[in-house]
C-alpha cells in the first residue's frame, strides 16, 4: 500500500514538473519593461518624458508629442536638440521648454496634443517610420540621446497632429 501512495507521489511529482517546468526556467514576460504606446519614455536627472514621439506627415516637419515632467524641487529648463535640414544643410537646432519645480501644476507640461502647444521641428527632414534623435539636457545634468518614431497623420487618433504650418508673411504696401 505504501509503494503505491509513493509511486502516485513521484508521478504527480514528475508530471507537475513536466507540466509546469518552463516557469521555473523562463523569465515571465510580464516582468519586462516596456513602453505601452506609440512613444517612448525618458529619464534625465529629475526630468521626465513619457509617450514622446513625432507626427510627420510630409517628412520635413514634425510635431513632438508627449509629456515632461519636472519631479525636482527647482525650476528648470530642458533643452531639446534635434538636427534640421531646412535649406539644405545640417544644423543643430535647441528648443527650450520651461518647467516650474515640482509639485507645481506647471511642473508637468503637455505638449503636441490639441489644445496645447505645440513643438514643431522644422526641417526635421525624417519621414514616417523612421526613428528621430533628439537629445535632451538641463542645466548642468548630462543629457541623453532617444530615438522617438516618427508617425503621419492617417490614422484618426493622429488626424490633429500635424504640425501647423509656417504663417505666411502678408506683404505691406
Amino acid at each position: 500500500m505504501r509503494r503505491r501512495i509513493a509511486g502516485a507521489a513521484v508521478i504527480a511529482v514528475g508530471l507537475m514538473l513536466a507540466l509546469a517546468g518552463c516557469t521555473f526556467f523562463t523569465p515571465q514576460a510580464t516582468l519586462i519593461p516596456y513602453d505601452a504606446s506609440d512613444g517612448v519614455a525618458l529619464n534625465v536627472g529629475n526630468v521626465q518624458m513619457r509617450n514622446v514621439f513625432v507626427v510627420s506627415p510630409k517628412g520635413t516637419d514634425a510635431n513632438l508629442v508627449g509629456v515632461i515632467i519636472n519631479t525636482g524641487s527647482t525650476a528648470e529648463t530642458v533643452n531639446i536638440q534635434y538636427t534640421s535640414h531646412a535649406g539644405g544643410t545640417a544644423k543643430s537646432v535647441t528648443k527650450h521648454v520651461s518647467l516650474a519645480a515640482s509639485p507645481s501644476p506647471k511642473s508637468v507640461i503637455s505638449f503636441g496634443n490639441p489644445g496645447v502647444p505645440q513643438l514643431v521641428l522644422r526641417g526635421a527632414d525624417i519621414k514616417p517610420g523612421a526613428l528621430l534623435s533628439i537629445f535632451v539636457q538641463y542645466g548642468s545634468v548630462s543629457g541623453k540621446v532617444v530615438r522617438v518614431p516618427v508617425l503621419n497623420n492617417s490614422q484618426a487618433s493622429y488626424a490633429t497632429l500635424a504640425p501647423s504650418p509656417l504663417p505666411t508673411p502678408t506683404p505691406t504696401p
